[in-house]
């Protein structure tokens, strides 16, 4: 397990792996205005010196929690645009599926604006890996012609992500097998209108 926010210091695999545990049950049962490292020591069984000597902020720990779940998987070439699709666009739902650690997300996001460098390094190390991976897919989709040149590959997934994350916080609607095909055939039956302007 590679850590986003880690000192130099060596981090144990399962005194890591039970601190970022318990910080994501904290964010459940507590929420993230009231999630401290206190909460979080206490309920991972460990010193609150012991978190701050791997995690220099709150905001750093829950950064690396929620990048620990989080699917950034890459997206295999099975040959069929329609079907890595798919699964780029299951695996963006099954990173909302959890309605806390998804409220969680941008209350994270809120708390790392002020700190530029730790926001930097969560885009780096969580957001840009897994766009980067559905990127690949939507490139080989252009490239065999199934998706136009000039496919805006962010936009694609500004537009996925943005209508998972609505439905799921705003609206309670289910993300079900209908939205996925739905967010699919959005792009492979209206590709002009995902085109860059150059």
């Amino acid at each position: 397990m590679e850590l986003m926010f880690t000192s130099d210091k060596a981090v144990g695999p399962r005194s890591a792996t039970k601190i970022l545990s318990a910080a994501r049950d904290v964010l459940t049962a507590q929420g993230y205005s009231s999630l401290t490292i206190e909460a979080v020591a206490a309920a991972a069984g460990v010193g609150k010196s012991t978190i701050y000597r791997w995690w220099p902020s709150k905001e750093a720990l829950l950064a690396d929690a929620i990048a620990d779940v989080f699917r950034a998987d890459e997206i295999p070439d099975l040959g069929d645009t329609r079907a890595e699709l798919r699964l780029a666009v299951d695996m963006t739902i099954d990173n909302y599926a959890n309605e806390d650690l998804a409220a969680g997300l941008p209350a994270l996001a809120t708390g790392l604006l002020p700190h530029p460098e730790l926001m930097t390094r969560f885009r780096e190390a969580f957001l840009q890996r897994k766009r980067e991976n559905i990127a690949v897919a939507l490139r080989r989709g252009v490239e065999r012609g199934d998706l136009p040149e000039g496919l805006d590959t962010d936009l694609v997934q500004d537009v996925w992500a943005g209508t998972i994350l609505y439905r799921r916080l705003m609206m309670g609607s289910s993300l079900d097998d209908d939205v996925a095909d739905r967010l699919v055939r959005l792009v492979l039956d209206s590709p002009a209108a995902l085109v860059a302007r150059s």
